[in-house]
């Protein structure tokens, strides 16, 4: 049977319930403190794989189920402070297909620029459900959305310039419009960042 520890104290829950690993992550959830969420899930001190959400809980038998648990607050100003190397991740990715684009080689550019795209994509996503974790009162404080608006408007620019092959168009595009936007994306990321540590510190 697997062990089952929150916050560092074994729990007993009835497995006869509980026949697949995400039916007993559920069990969990009813039980902790109803104004926390789980923030971190490890399997004998590590991360969980794949494999491991799909199978049954017989599978993990022996094994230690490690539920760190937190206030909402709490976990998004922890994972905002990631936000800004995140935008910068992407802007590096945006460069790199930007020079193979001004370089002539449009095959390596639309390359990267199809997983800088996607980076983006994941990172908005992200983004858009970490605000959803606080209170209404406080998400304002919180907002991108002008930002993100301004870089999407940019992106469309970019996917016309790729779909007509304008190469030399789409390069400047990425250099002169997009790039300076995520930089002030960037920037806004560090002042969300301050402002949600203040929030929980407050």
């Amino acid at each position: 049977m697997i062990r089952v520890r929150v916050n560092g104290n074994y729990t007993d829950i009835p497995m006869t319930s509980v026949p697949r690993f995400t039916d007993l992550i559920e069990l969990v959830k009813s039980q902790i403190d109803p104004d926390h969420m789980i923030t971190v899930l490890h399997i004998d001190g590590r991360e969980l794989t794949d494999e491991e959400w799909n199978q049954n809980v017989a599978m993990l038998a022996g094994d230690t189920l490690d539920v760190t648990t937190g206030h909402p607050e709490m976990y998004v100003a922890d994972r905002m402070q990631d936000a800004s190397r995140v935008v910068r991740s992407c802007f590096y990715e945006f460069r790199d297909a930007r020079k193979g684009f001004q370089d002539g080689d449009t095959q390596m550019g639309n390359k990267r620029l199809k997983v800088a795209v996607d980076t983006l994509k994941a990172f908005f996503e992200w983004y858009g459900t970490l605000v959803q974790l606080v209170s209404e009162t406080k998400r304002e404080k919180l907002d991108i959305s002008p930002q993100v608006l301004e870089i999407s408007e940019s992106c469309k620019k970019i996917c016309q310039q790729q779909l007509y092959q304008s190469w030399w168009a789409l390069g400047e595009s990425l250099e002169k419009d997009l790039e300076p936007k995520l930089d002030k994306l960037e920037d806004a990321c560090r002042r969300v960042a301050r402002e949600a540590q203040v929030q929980t510190s407050a």
